[in-house]
């Protein structure tokens, strides 16, 4: 009967002792009595959650430190609280606090900044004295008003009860100063003395309707030699009437274009300048040496200026603004080359060079720390 029984109960006793259902039951049991499961739960979810909110703090600081620099740029006074707009834009629950913007600005329109703490979240030690700098520092804030991250997990640690979160900050500069290179700077020349003049000297003032002559002009006796002789005030053309410039470099030399006529891309180029009112690039320039084709510009800095008129600048027909006339610019003798305007702030595009130089209007921005 034995040998009758056994072989019908083998399989049986075989699959029970195979049979591992209920075993991950019980594991899972076993890990979220010790508390492992919620001690991953808490790394990864908690942990993430802070690197996210330390993120969207760091680009609120980054986009607001840019906006409050280029305020202090183009407006008459910084803007502090452009830096508030551009945090919150950059939380995910739009949310996000503004604790301090300092920094130095000629202006005066910024407060100085504390000792750099040397951590992580803070910016650096103050850039060399008289540096144009804005530090926009940023902390957590919950759509609710805390100024805590609160966790999702850690709370329900063992001896975690009263963990409330984490307060993250962040800390972003931007530093402004005088554009030093330009792949976009128009292919003509102005003298410093003809910038000074028109703009009282350092520190210069903006915005005011002015004549320049690009050449020499009898009635402008105190700036002889605007141009080099044989000349007509422009550079060597890159391409579109532009003139690549890097002021970075010792002894900087621009050559000359000399020449009765504007070409055609330079006649385009004003032309599409009077008429959207964009800023135009304009080196400076200190002295000249040579004659015709073998002159050169020592240039000195960037100008940024608004045009609004030109005369004698041939083929081109006169455009006169008031409340300037002909007889600002006269025919005959010389016939100088005017053009009529106001200097300007503004930013120079697609550059991250900041010089230490002559501050002529035409600035750029970047990202420091």
């Amino acid at each position: 009967m034995r040998d009758l029984i056994r072989p019908l109960f083998r399989p049986l006793l075989r699959r029970l002792g195979r049979d591992d259902r209920g075993a991950f039951g019980v594991l899972v049991g076993m890990l979220f009595g010790t508390g492992v499961l919620l001690g991953m739960a808490a790394l990864t979810i908690d942990v993430g959650s802070l690197y996210q909110e330390r993120a969207e703090l760091q680009n609120g600081a980054d986009a607001g430190s840019i906006a409050v620099a280029k305020s202090c740029v183009t407006g008459t006074s910084c803007t502090s609280g452009t830096a508030a707009t551009y945090a919150n834009l950059n939380a995910k629950d739009g949310a996000s606090a503004v604790t301090l913007v300092c920094g130095h600005d000629v202006k005066g329109g910024l407060p100085g900044c504390p000792g750099s703490s040397g951590t992580r979240v803070d910016c650096p030690a103050a850039p060399a004295s008289g540096t144009n700098y804005v530090d926009v520092h940023t902390a957590t804030r919950t759509s609710g008003g805390s100024s805590l991250l609160p966790p999702a997990f850690a709370r329900a640690l063992t001896g975690n009860a009263g963990y409330a979160g984490t307060t993250v900050l962040a800390c972003a500069r931007a530093l402004w100063g005088p554009a030093v290179k330009s792949s976009q700077s128009i292919a003509m020349t102005l003298s410093l003395c003809a910038w000074n003049q028109a703009t009282g000297g350092t520190p210069p003032a903006f915005g005011k309707t002015v004549r320049i002559f690009v050449r020499d002009a009898p009635s402008a006796p105190t700036c002889a030699g605007l141009s080099a002789p044989g000349e007509f005030g422009w550079l060597v053309d890159s391409g579109g009437c532009s003139a690549s410039i890097d002021l970075t470099k010792t002894g900087i030399i621009a050559g000359s274009d000399p020449g009765k006529n504007i070409s055609k891309p330079c006649q385009d180029a004003l032309t599409s300048y009077l008429a959207s009112g964009t800023p135009i690039f304009i080196p400076i320039f200190d002295t000249t040496s040579g004659t015709g084709s073998g002159a050169t510009y020592h240039l000195v800095g960037l100008a940024a200026f608004v045009l609004t008129g030109y005369a004698n600048m041939n083929p081109l027909k006169d455009v006169i603004p008031a409340p300037f006339s002909k007889s600002d610019c006269p025919s005959g003798g010389t016939t100088p080359s005017c053009i009529f305007g106001r200097f300007t702030q503004a930013l120079v595009p697609v550059t991250t060079t900041v010089g230490t130089g002559t501050y002529f209007g035409a600035a750029t921005i970047k990202l420091a720390g």
